[in-house]
């Protein structure tokens, strides 16, 4: 038994080192990773639904509380399209307190604060928490799993 645990941890630490990237690499990593972040921040506010999902993966999974999970760009396509026919986005306050970037893999995790007014009734502010995993495909950051957990007014 002792081998095996031996041997499974040392696999572990090989593969943890194949992820490395030089210093130099996981910055540019991060600054690209925030930039495509923004790009689907002002997607958002502009309700560009194609930009918005052009930050997507295919195999998308989006999480939140209340919601059936959304799997596929197929259902984030029909969210995106009905929250953006009902509402504006005029304020997406976006406050990433830790990115984390491993190789083709990023995670963001943060605190989000949004008005959303919809084309009839009265404004709604939203706060709460996210968690974004981003992957690279090709030169491109796109999301490929989103949670959203809304939290009470402060």
């Amino acid at each position: 038994m002792k081998k095996l645990h031996r041997a499974f941890f040392g696999l572990a630490l090989s593969l943890i080192g194949c992820g490395s990237r030089p210093p130099g690499s996981i910055a540019a990593d991060s600054t690209a990773v925030m930039q495509a972040y923004e790009q689907y921040r002002r997607a958002w506010l502009k309700s560009d639904t194609a930009a918005a999902l052009a930050r997507i993966t295919d195999d998308v999974r989006i999480l939140i509380s209340g919601v059936p999970d959304i799997v596929g760009k197929a259902d984030a396509r029909k969210l995106f399209l009905d929250e953006m026919a009902k509402y504006d986005v005029p304020v997406l306050k976006l406050d990433h307190q830790e990115v984390i970037v491993r190789g083709d893999h990023a995670i963001v995790i943060g605190r989000y604060e949004e008005l959303q007014v919809p084309k009839t009734g009265a404004p709604s502010q939203g706060f709460g928490r996210y968690m974004t995993i981003w992957r690279r495909e090709g030169n491109e950051w796109r999301i490929a799993r989103y949670m959203l957990n809304e939290l009470p007014h402060p």
